[in-house]
């Protein structure tokens, strides 16, 4: 596989990168910024350039359909946004501290976050509210999250 760098690269510092389900497109949480960026990798053109957070956005995901892609950032938010419009549908403001990840269950109905305030939360995706909030025994930062495609075993790291 050739290497391919890209120039884009170079003018920001990315918390993270997700490529939504087709191939086509790589969203960027940009540093600093509060920036959502997305890339059509083919084109070398951005699909979407927003302002969304009050500062650096640590984590994105897309949905398993690709038709919304999922923030997280150092203000504490949870950003839904519609990969066909570009713009921030919802926004869950329940955590106390910065996000530092977020994950999209493959049912398509829900949505994981995890924080450095201890917390996971789990946003409905119908209703728009958070509905369930898991916490560790000892109160600890959060950085990472993982769930089994079934959506029942949820992990968080420290």
């Amino acid at each position: 596989m050739a290497k391919r760098q890209f120039q884009f690269v170079n003018d920001f510092i990315f918390h993270q990168v997700a490529v939504n389900p087709s191939g086509e497109w790589i969203a960027l949480g940009c540093d600093g910024l509060g920036q959502l960026l997305v890339w059509e990798w083919q084109s070398e053109t951005y699909v979407l350039k927003q302002q969304g957070h009050a500062d650096a956005v640590n984590c994105v995901d897309y949905s398993m359909d690709g038709q919304i892609m999922v923030t997280g950032g150092d203000d504490g938010k949870v950003k839904l946004w519609h990969t066909s419009s570009g713009f921030c549908f919802v926004t869950f403001s329940e955590h106390s501290g910065p996000v530092s990840a977020v994950k999209t269950l493959t049912s398509g109905q829900a949505i994981l976050s995890a924080s450095v305030d201890g917390t996971v939360r789990a946003h409905d995706l119908i209703r728009y509210r958070n509905f369930k909030t898991l916490t560790t025994p000892t109160p600890v930062q959060l950085l990472s999250l993982g769930v089994d495609p079934s959506g029942e075993i949820v992990c968080a790291g420290a």
